[in-house]
């Protein structure tokens, strides 16, 4: 996803840079948090859960072809999301973090990484030399199955890099999760997920917190 700053960099500059470079960003430049809202006539007595990954990678290559040609990845620990919802007590949110890393949803220990990888930017025009939105079309890979994803994005020029915001849906039961239900489908979890993205990319810039050697992209 930060394929989305390197894609808006070359927009920026309009015309191919001079030559290849690659961005990258981590957990201590930026933030990922997967959205799983409540859903059911018992809803109300039920809780949205916000989950922010804690360990994760993106890197992006623009090749001296250009922006055109970029390709950018984001490797995500399968077993680092951390639930932020603050009306649950620390033991509650720790049940929901191991359900959530357990075999019925994510499955960490057989699949530890979720993979984003993108190989085509769509930009708006009319954007200026600092500023950029679009559309990334990538693949998500979850459990090992993959679906097209495509990501919202909007960047902006910052000292040294690019803050970049987007959003992006996706369905659990197209990665091969059942959403959770409970008391006879009175209460439970949307099938559609939302990813919320808030990164500053810049040269070299991944530092701590990416995931583990067992679990990075070769």
């Amino acid at each position: 996803m930060r394929n989305l700053a390197v894609l808006v960099l070359a927009v920026a500059a309009g015309s191919p840079p001079a030559r290849a470079a690659v961005l990258e960003g981590g957990p201590s430049s930026g933030r990922i948090v997967v959205h799983v809202l409540k859903t059911g006539i018992l809803s109300r007595f039920a809780h949205d859960h916000h989950f922010e990954v804690t360990e994760w990678r993106a890197t992006v290559d623009v090749p001296e072809g250009g922006p055109a040609h970029a390709t950018a990845e984001v490797v995500l620990s399968a077993g680092s999301l951390r639930d932020r919802q603050e009306s649950l007590s620390g033991g509650d949110r720790r049940k929901v973090e191991v359900r959530a890393a357990g075999p019925d949803v994510l499955d960490a220990e057989h699949h530890p990484r979720i993979e984003y990888r993108a190989d085509r930017v769509t930009l708006e025009s009319g954007e200026g030399a600092r500023h950029a939105r679009g559309t990334l079309h990538g693949t998500l890979t979850v459990r090992g199955r993959s679906r097209p994803v495509d990501v919202a994005f909007e960047a902006e020029g910052v000292a040294g890099g690019w803050r970049v915001r987007g959003r992006a849906r996706a369905k659990q039961s197209e990665l091969g999760i059942r959403p959770f239900s409970g008391f006879g489908g009175t209460v439970g979890v949307k099938d559609e997920l939302e990813i919320e993205l808030d990164l500053t990319l810049r040269a070299g810039a991944a530092g701590p917190g990416e995931p583990p050697s067992s679990s990075r992209a070769p």
